[in-house]
C-alpha cells in the first residue's frame, strides 16, 4: 500500500462519509432530470450504468456522460442531466415494501439510459475538512481505465443487486455495504487521474508526490509534537520550501492542519465515551487538560464535556 492510499485511509476514518443510494432510473429519450441545489453537506452523485447523457451544471453545457462515468456535485450545485431533444414526463414507479430503491421513468422510446442516483452525506466537520478542494462537478470516467477496475467492478454489483429480486436474503445489507465503499473508491480514482491543480485542501495535499508524506504523518501520529523541520524532512525539503509548498497546497499551516486533525480525532474519542476528557486530551497531543478545553471550544464552539453529552457513540 502506498502512502497516498493508506493516507486516504487514515483521512476517510478522521472524518467518515454516510453513503446512500436511493434512486434508480430507466429513461428513453427525450428525458430531463434536474435536480435542485443541495443542502449543506449533501452530496448528490449518479452513476450512469447503461446509455448516454448531457450534463448542464456550474456554467458547463453540454458534457457529454457515457456508461461507466460517476458525476458528483461537491458543493451541492443545482445540475440538469438530459438526452434527446424534448422531454417527457418522469414518473416514479409504484414501489413495494421489500424495494431497495425508489424507480424512476418516463417511458420514452428513444435510446435507453440506466442510472443510479444517491447522495454522500457530510457532518459540519468533514464538510468543512473536505469539501474545499474538491471541484465543483467532479466527474471520474472508468471506461477504458483498467486501474479503475474496482470502482468499476463495485458499480456492475450495485447494477446486478438493484436489478434483482429485492426480497432475496440480505439484499438491503448488500446495497448498503456496497454503496459504503463507493466514495472510498471515487475519491482514489479521482486523485490519480488528476493532472491539473486544484484548490487549496487536504485532497490537493493528499494529491501532492511532495507533500503527502506529512500529511500522512500527522495522521498517523495526531497525538505527537510535529516540529516544522521534521515534517519538511520526511518531505525530503527545506524548512522554507516546505512551508511555502505546503500552505499553497492546503491554505492553511502545517500548525493548524496538525491542529484540525488532533480536533477531529478528539471529537471522534469523546463520542466513544470511553475515555476522560483528560485522557483524550492527551492521545492527541495535550499535557495540558486546560489548554486542550480552550482550543476544543475554539474548534468546535463547545467544550469537550457538552460535545460529548451531545454526540451520538459509534
Amino acid at each position: 500500500m502506498n502512502d497516498a492510499t493508506d493516507t486516504l485511509s487514515r483521512l476517510l476514518q478522521l472524518y467518515p462519509v454516510r453513503t446512500t443510494l436511493d434512486i434508480r432510473c430507466h429513461f428513453g429519450a427525450p428525458w430531463q432530470l434536474p435536480e435542485p441545489a443541495s443542502p449543506p453537506g449533501v452530496v448528490r452523485y449518479h452513476m450512469l450504468l447503461s446509455g448516454d447523457a448531457l450534463m448542464e451544471a456550474n456554467g458547463e453545457r453540454g458534457v457529454a456522460l457515457q456508461a461507466g462515468d460517476i458525476v458528483v456535485f461537491p458543493h451541492g450545485s443545482a445540475h440538469t442531466l438530459h438526452a434527446g431533444r424534448g422531454k417527457s414526463a418522469l414518473r416514479k414507479v409504484a414501489a413495494g415494501s421489500d424495494d431497495l430503491l425508489v424507480r424512476v421513468e418516463n417511458g420514452g422510446a428513444g435510446a435507453a439510459t440506466d442510472i443510479l442516483c444517491g447522495q454522500f452525506n457530510f457532518d459540519p466537520v468533514a464538510a468543512a475538512a473536505l469539501l474545499p478542494s474538491l471541484p465543483p462537478t467532479l466527474l471520474v470516467r472508468t471506461t477504458g481505465r483498467a486501474d479503475f477496475a474496482g470502482l468499476r467492478a463495485l458499480m456492475t454489483m450495485l447494477q446486478v443487486e438493484t436489478e434483482a429480486d429485492p426480497a432475496r436474503p440480505g439484499a438491503h445489507a448488500v446495497v448498503t455495504q456496497l454503496s459504503s465503499a463507493l466514495f472510498a473508491l471515487l475519491m482514489r480514482a479521482w486523485l490519480e487521474q488528476q493532472d491539473t491543480a486544484a484548490t487549496p485542501g487536504l485532497f490537493t495535499l493528499l494529491a501532492s508526490p511532495r507533500l503527502q508524506r506529512a500529511l500522512h504523518s500527522m495522521l498517523a501520529e495526531p497525538g505527537r509534537a510535529w516540529s516544522l523541520d521534521q515534517l519538511a524532512n520526511a518531505c525530503h525539503l527545506s524548512r522554507t520550501t516546505f512551508a511555502r509548498l505546503f500552505r499553497a497546497a492546503a491554505g492553511a499551516t502545517p500548525g493548524e492542519v496538525l491542529t484540525r486533525t488532533r480536533m477531529a480525532q478528539a471529537a471522534q474519542l469523546l463520542a466513544g465515551r470511553q475515555q476522560t476528557v483528560a485522557a483524550v486530551a492527551e492521545a492527541v497531543g495535550y499535557q495540558s487538560e486546560a489548554s486542550f478545553n480552550r482550543i476544543f471550544k475554539r474548534h468546535f464552539g463547545i467544550g469537550p464535556g457538552q460535545h460529548r453529552r451531545q454526540a451520538r457513540p459509534d
